[in-house]
């Protein structure tokens, strides 16, 4: 009995492992890299991360680099970016360190986000920038941009929202953009949940696009939750399904087994008595 029991539990915890294994592919990151969203409160956009509040601890993280030729990666500048929805809007975070960072050389600094739409591929028209005019002084405007191929024509209707702040050497930007905004005009990407789309993070020390943009990279997001309570992915919903029943099937055979130890102890007992 004893060994009949311990080859079931060895066999389920067999069958759990392989049922995890299922849903857990490691992506295979390139050009775009392919990013998820999380789902959480909405954080304050002001360019401060506020830890006492946790606003973007419900967000994917990754680190990336920009660089100056997507063809050829080398010599990238690495930045932390977190990608978050939250109500009806996208959140997107990037932040990083640059020696000198508060000298005049980065005084004009900007970090954009380019957007294609859904069935556009790499075709970016819609551009949301946080573009400074005095670093020292943390004196900035968001922009919102259509893109016709290489010119910038500012939307008569901007939309989203962004901030930054520097700090020592490190620097946050962040930015909000609706997601299912129905008003949203030619000028803007619309952004649906259930669709992916490609966003590209450029950068760049002069006001002038796209020629002051030095260095970049595309990122890929799935917007997978509608406005409100998030949906769980099937894969995920399988996998919690998988665990309940597997492991509730050891605890139940482990309480059998138990119950069996038990009522030996007592038979052996009442045989020595």
């Amino acid at each position: 009995m004893k060994k009949h029991t311990t080859s079931i539990i060895i066999f389920i915890f067999i069958a759990q492992i392989l049922v995890s294994s299922a849903f857990l592919v490691e992506k295979s990151y390139g050009t775009p890299i392919e990013f998820d969203v999380g789902f959480g409160t909405a954080p304050v956009i002001d360019g401060v991360v506020n830890g006492a509040t946790s606003e973007w601890a419900s967000a994917e993280k990754l680190e990336i680099e920009l660089f100056p030729d997507l063809l050829n990666q080398s010599n990238g500048l690495l930045i932390d970016l977190w990608v978050l929805q939250a109500e009806s809007n996208l959140y997107i975070l990037a932040r990083f360190d640059l020696d000198d960072h508060s000298s005049s050389e980065y005084d004009k600094e900007f970090l954009g986000i380019l957007i294609a739409d859904w069935d556009a591929d790499l075709d970016f028209t819609d551009a949301k920038i946080v573009q400074f005019s005095n670093m020292s002084t943390n004196s900035y405007s968001y922009l919102d941009y259509n893109v016709n191929d290489t010119a910038y024509y500012e939307d008569l209707n901007p939309d989203g929202d962004g901030a930054a702040k520097l700090e020592g050497n490190q620097i946050v930007y962040e930015f909000s953009m609706p997601v299912e905004n129905i008003e949203g005009g030619v000028e803007d990407v619309e952004l649906d949940h259930g669709d992916t789309f490609n966003f590209k993070i450029i950068f760049g020390k002069t006001a002038t696009y796209p020629s002051g943009i030095i260095i970049s990279n595309i990122i890929s997001i799935h917007l997978q939750f509608s406005p409100g309570a998030p949906v769980l992915p099937i894969g995920a919903l399988l996998m919690s399904i998988s665990t309940i029943i597997v492991f509730s099937t050891i605890g139940a055979f482990f309480a059998y087994y138990i119950y069996r130890i038990t009522q030996l102890k007592k038979e052996i007992e009442r045989i020595r008595g």
